[in-house]
């Protein structure tokens, strides 16, 4: 693949080291990071901008910037522009873009204010908008006051042709996701361990820590949304987690759901405010519960009669009972997450 090496896909980097939207979003606006994507072959690449230009056929001076521009064929307010005779490999896209990109699958976009281009034995090199336009100009003395990248059909090249961008299409830089990956390392040396406690399972912690990863910035408003977050918490569960099995997985996924996208039906055990207190705002009523009940079973363990108690199958039966009400399925999938038979292999 041309320029593999150079550049990584963001969707296999945040899923290979567990980086949730959000905080990959506050990263590369902190670290000043552009995301690319690639020019398609079909599309050829303009620079389009406002200038001040010494010794050109019109004098131009900061007071006539006041004045109306010449206009070029991508924006009234411009004045030159020109093909970019550079081969550029990728376009650059904000991290704005990118959370647009991400909540609603993909983007057309055709106009861009940074770009980056191949040069062999160099890896990626950038140059801006600015820099082209000026470059374009020569030998001219050129002030750029505003500049951008244009797309347009080869075919047509005066035509406005928007790139149409989805998640998948979206790369970083290797040598800026080793930036990211450097602050991460950074921050966990100042930051506190997640407190475990004695009776959660391998399962059941991690299963507290992917609500904690997916659930607070989660925003659905479509089942479409609701399906693709399901998905991305199963194969987490499944990558990360070491969770097996198609049922186990789909009903750990469901239990973290906000409430009011939880379909199932729900248990009819009531929590106090008590209870509720203890856990964090994102936390499902049916993740609380499924924390309730291993506490429920690791408290029995501690007795000097619980020989039954920590059984899958007496676990599954009291899960199904009266008392707690889940049901055949989550009871089952439930038994599996809190059993504390695994947490020491």
């Amino acid at each position: 693949m041309e320029n593999k090496g150079f550049v990584i896909s963001v969707t296999e980097f945040l899923e290979e080291h567990s980086i949730s939207e959000s905080e990959f979003k506050d990263k590369i606006e902190k670290l000043q990071i552009s995301l690319l994507c690639r020019r398609p072959r079909n599309v050829t690449v303009h620079v389009s901008g406002s200038a001040i230009v010494a010794g050109s056929d019109e004098l131009q001076t900061a007071q006539s910037l006041f004045k109306r521009h010449r206009g070029t064929p991508f924006s009234e307010e411009h004045d030159y522009h020109a093909i970019v005779d550079l081969d550029i490999k990728f376009l650059s896209i904000s991290a704005t873009d990118w959370e647009e990109i991400a909540n609603y699958g993909e983007l057309s976009k055709y106009n861009f204010n940074l770009s980056a281009f191949h040069e062999r034995g160099k890896g990626l090199s950038q140059a801006s908008a600015h820099e082209l336009l000026k470059t374009s100009l020569k030998p001219l003395p050129t002030l750029t006051i505003d500049a951008a990248f244009f797309t347009t059909s080869k075919s047509s090249l005066n035509k406005l042709e928007g790139i149409i961008i989805r998640e998948a299409d979206i790369v970083i830089r290797t040598e800026d996701s080793k930036r990211i990956l450097e602050t991460n390392t950074e921050s966990n040396k100042d930051s506190k361990p997640v407190e475990r406690h004695d009776w959660e399972s391998n399962k059941l912690f991690e299963l507290n820590i992917t609500s904690k990863k997916f659930i607070p910035e989660s925003n659905i408003s479509s089942e479409d949304e609701r399906k693709q977050l399901i998905e991305k918490i199963k194969k987490h569960l499944r990558d990360k987690c070491r969770y097996e099995g198609n049922d186990l997985l789909e009903q750990a996924a469901f239990a973290i759901l906000p409430n009011e996208h939880y379909h199932a039906k729900v248990s009819k055990k009531t929590l106090s405010d008590e209870v509720i207190r203890q856990y964090p705002e994102h936390a499902s009523t049916t993740l609380i519960l499924i924390n309730e009940a291993a506490k429920h079973f690791w408290q029995a363990t501690q007795k000097t009669d619980h020989k039954i108690q920590d059984k899958r199958i007496e676990m599954i039966r009291v899960l199904q009972g009266l008392e707690w009400g889940f049901t055949a399925r989550l009871a089952t999938a439930a038994a599996t997450i809190i059993s504390l038979k695994s947490r020491d292999q």
